[in-house]
Protein backbone atom coordinates (compact mmCIF):
# COMPACT_ATOMS: atom_id res chain seq x y z
CA UNK A 1 0.00 0.00 0.00
CA UNK A 2 1.40 3.91 -0.66
CA UNK A 3 1.44 6.18 2.03
CA UNK A 4 0.98 9.92 1.74
CA UNK A 5 3.10 12.70 3.76
CA UNK A 6 0.98 11.95 7.09
CA UNK A 7 2.46 7.90 6.93
CA UNK A 8 -1.34 6.91 6.67
CA UNK A 9 -2.19 4.48 4.14
CA UNK A 10 -4.60 5.51 1.28
CA UNK A 11 -6.66 2.40 -0.39
CA UNK A 12 -8.38 4.88 -2.57
CA UNK A 13 -5.38 6.48 -4.14
CA UNK A 14 -3.74 2.83 -4.57
CA UNK A 15 -6.84 1.57 -6.66
CA UNK A 16 -7.18 4.47 -8.89
CA UNK A 17 -5.65 7.63 -9.66
CA UNK A 18 -7.89 10.69 -9.77
CA UNK A 19 -8.43 11.03 -13.52
CA UNK A 20 -9.51 7.53 -13.83
CA UNK A 21 -12.42 7.59 -11.82
CA UNK A 22 -13.94 10.23 -14.00
CA UNK A 23 -13.30 7.80 -17.22
CA UNK A 24 -14.38 4.88 -15.00
CA UNK A 25 -18.02 6.70 -14.34
CA UNK A 26 -17.93 7.82 -17.90
CA UNK A 27 -16.88 4.43 -19.11
CA UNK A 28 -19.71 2.59 -16.84
CA UNK A 29 -22.44 5.12 -18.04
CA UNK A 30 -21.96 4.56 -21.61
CA UNK A 31 -21.98 0.99 -20.63
CA UNK A 32 -25.29 1.09 -19.20
CA UNK A 33 -26.35 1.72 -22.84
CA UNK A 34 -25.70 -2.10 -23.07
CA UNK A 35 -28.46 -3.51 -20.61
CA UNK A 36 -31.11 -4.56 -22.63
CA UNK A 37 -28.17 -6.53 -24.98
CA UNK A 38 -26.36 -7.98 -21.62
CA UNK A 39 -29.37 -8.64 -20.04
CA UNK A 40 -30.95 -10.59 -23.86
CA UNK A 41 -27.55 -12.32 -23.65
CA UNK A 42 -28.25 -13.92 -20.28
CA UNK A 43 -31.25 -14.96 -20.75
CA UNK A 44 -30.55 -17.10 -24.06
CA UNK A 45 -28.44 -18.71 -22.01
CA UNK A 46 -31.18 -20.24 -19.86
CA UNK A 47 -30.79 -18.37 -17.00
CA UNK A 48 -34.48 -16.84 -15.40
CA UNK A 49 -35.31 -13.37 -15.63
CA UNK A 50 -34.00 -12.41 -12.16
CA UNK A 51 -31.04 -14.13 -12.12
CA UNK A 52 -29.80 -12.83 -15.38
CA UNK A 53 -30.44 -9.24 -13.54
CA UNK A 54 -27.88 -9.84 -11.00
CA UNK A 55 -25.82 -11.45 -13.75
CA UNK A 56 -26.13 -7.71 -14.74
CA UNK A 57 -25.01 -6.38 -12.08
CA UNK A 58 -21.99 -8.72 -11.20
CA UNK A 59 -20.93 -7.57 -14.73
CA UNK A 60 -21.43 -4.00 -13.92
CA UNK A 61 -19.61 -4.14 -10.65
CA UNK A 62 -16.24 -6.16 -12.67
CA UNK A 63 -16.13 -3.33 -15.50
CA UNK A 64 -15.80 -1.13 -12.33
CA UNK A 65 -13.13 -3.08 -11.06
CA UNK A 66 -11.38 -3.69 -14.42
CA UNK A 67 -12.18 -0.32 -15.73
CA UNK A 68 -8.43 0.41 -16.26
CA UNK A 69 -7.48 -2.52 -18.37
CA UNK A 70 -10.07 -0.81 -20.75
CA UNK A 71 -8.25 0.34 -23.75
CA UNK A 72 -10.15 2.67 -25.97
CA UNK A 73 -8.68 1.22 -29.15
CA UNK A 74 -11.28 -1.86 -28.91
CA UNK A 75 -14.76 -1.46 -28.91
CA UNK A 76 -16.35 -1.18 -25.32
CA UNK A 77 -19.38 -3.14 -26.47
CA UNK A 78 -16.33 -6.05 -26.97
CA UNK A 79 -14.47 -5.69 -23.50
CA UNK A 80 -18.38 -5.29 -21.81
CA UNK A 81 -19.26 -8.58 -23.38
CA UNK A 82 -16.01 -10.20 -22.17
CA UNK A 83 -16.55 -9.11 -18.78
CA UNK A 84 -20.51 -10.79 -18.90
CA UNK A 85 -18.90 -13.80 -20.46
CA UNK A 86 -16.94 -14.34 -17.93
CA UNK A 87 -19.33 -13.51 -14.90
CA UNK A 88 -21.82 -16.27 -16.93
CA UNK A 89 -19.09 -18.83 -16.55
CA UNK A 90 -18.37 -18.31 -13.10
CA UNK A 91 -22.21 -18.11 -12.19
CA UNK A 92 -22.17 -21.88 -13.92
CA UNK A 93 -18.96 -22.86 -11.87
CA UNK A 94 -20.49 -21.54 -8.44
CA UNK A 95 -23.46 -23.20 -9.41
CA UNK A 96 -21.19 -26.70 -10.37
CA UNK A 97 -19.55 -26.45 -6.97
CA UNK A 98 -22.30 -25.83 -4.98
CA UNK A 99 -24.24 -28.83 -6.24
CA UNK A 100 -21.07 -30.97 -5.88
CA UNK A 101 -20.83 -30.08 -2.45
CA UNK A 102 -24.59 -30.71 -1.51
CA UNK A 103 -24.03 -34.38 -3.36
CA UNK A 104 -20.85 -34.86 -0.63
CA UNK A 105 -22.81 -33.94 2.31
CA UNK A 106 -25.93 -35.96 1.36
CA UNK A 107 -23.07 -39.36 1.22
CA UNK A 108 -21.57 -38.67 4.39
CA UNK A 109 -24.58 -38.58 6.09
CA UNK A 110 -23.98 -41.90 8.37
CA UNK A 111 -27.26 -42.49 9.52
CA UNK A 112 -28.69 -42.85 6.27
CA UNK A 113 -29.55 -46.41 5.90
CA UNK A 114 -29.88 -46.43 2.25
CA UNK A 115 -26.99 -44.88 0.00
CA UNK A 116 -28.33 -41.80 -1.75
CA UNK A 117 -29.70 -41.77 -5.12
CA UNK A 118 -26.26 -41.61 -7.19
CA UNK A 119 -28.31 -41.77 -10.61
CA UNK A 120 -27.68 -38.04 -11.32
CA UNK A 121 -24.03 -38.00 -10.08
CA UNK A 122 -24.39 -41.14 -12.80
CA UNK A 123 -25.78 -39.71 -15.50
CA UNK A 124 -23.20 -36.30 -15.23
CA UNK A 125 -20.54 -38.60 -15.27
CA UNK A 126 -21.91 -40.80 -17.71
CA UNK A 127 -22.35 -37.20 -20.04
CA UNK A 128 -18.80 -36.36 -18.97
CA UNK A 129 -17.98 -39.70 -20.80
CA UNK A 130 -19.25 -39.19 -23.95
CA UNK A 131 -17.65 -35.85 -24.77
CA UNK A 132 -14.77 -36.02 -26.92
CA UNK A 133 -11.31 -35.67 -25.03
CA UNK A 134 -10.34 -31.73 -24.97
CA UNK A 135 -13.83 -31.03 -23.83
CA UNK A 136 -13.34 -33.75 -21.15
CA UNK A 137 -10.06 -33.09 -20.07
CA UNK A 138 -11.42 -29.32 -19.44
CA UNK A 139 -14.74 -30.09 -17.40
CA UNK A 140 -12.75 -32.25 -15.19
CA UNK A 141 -9.71 -30.15 -14.49
CA UNK A 142 -12.32 -27.07 -14.48
CA UNK A 143 -15.57 -27.92 -12.53
CA UNK A 144 -14.78 -31.20 -10.87
CA UNK A 145 -11.09 -30.42 -9.73
CA UNK A 146 -12.18 -26.59 -9.13
CA UNK A 147 -9.26 -25.36 -10.84
CA UNK A 148 -8.74 -21.75 -12.49
CA UNK A 149 -8.81 -21.53 -16.28
CA UNK A 150 -5.01 -20.61 -16.13
CA UNK A 151 -3.86 -23.42 -14.22
CA UNK A 152 -6.23 -25.88 -16.44
CA UNK A 153 -4.60 -23.66 -19.40
CA UNK A 154 -1.02 -24.18 -18.03
CA UNK A 155 -1.62 -28.41 -17.44
CA UNK A 156 -3.28 -28.69 -20.98
CA UNK A 157 -0.85 -26.58 -22.76
CA UNK A 158 -3.55 -24.51 -24.42
CA UNK A 159 -4.12 -20.58 -24.31
CA UNK A 160 -6.95 -19.55 -21.35
CA UNK A 161 -8.76 -19.01 -24.26
CA UNK A 162 -9.26 -21.80 -25.60
CA UNK A 163 -10.07 -23.13 -22.38
CA UNK A 164 -12.85 -20.88 -22.34
CA UNK A 165 -14.31 -21.84 -25.37
CA UNK A 166 -13.79 -25.27 -25.06
CA UNK A 167 -15.45 -25.18 -21.41
CA UNK A 168 -18.71 -23.13 -23.51
CA UNK A 169 -18.74 -26.19 -25.86
CA UNK A 170 -18.57 -29.02 -23.31
CA UNK A 171 -21.34 -26.98 -21.49
CA UNK A 172 -23.57 -26.55 -24.42
CA UNK A 173 -23.00 -30.24 -25.21
CA UNK A 174 -23.45 -31.66 -22.31
CA UNK A 175 -26.80 -29.83 -21.82
CA UNK A 176 -27.45 -31.79 -25.23
CA UNK A 177 -26.36 -35.08 -24.47
CA UNK A 178 -28.75 -34.57 -21.01
CA UNK A 179 -31.77 -33.30 -22.56
CA UNK A 180 -31.68 -36.58 -24.87
CA UNK A 181 -31.55 -38.96 -21.88
CA UNK A 182 -34.39 -36.92 -20.32
CA UNK A 183 -32.60 -35.53 -16.72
Amino acid sequence: MSTRNTGTPSPASEASPPNQDVSGEALVREATTLEKKLLNFFLRQGVSFSEGQDLLQETYLRLWKYRADYRPTAKLSTFVFMIARQVRIDALRRQKRRESREERWGKERPDVAMPPDNDAHEVVRMAVARLSEPLRDVVELGVFQDLPYLEVSEILGIPVGTVKSRMSNAIKKLKEILDEQGS
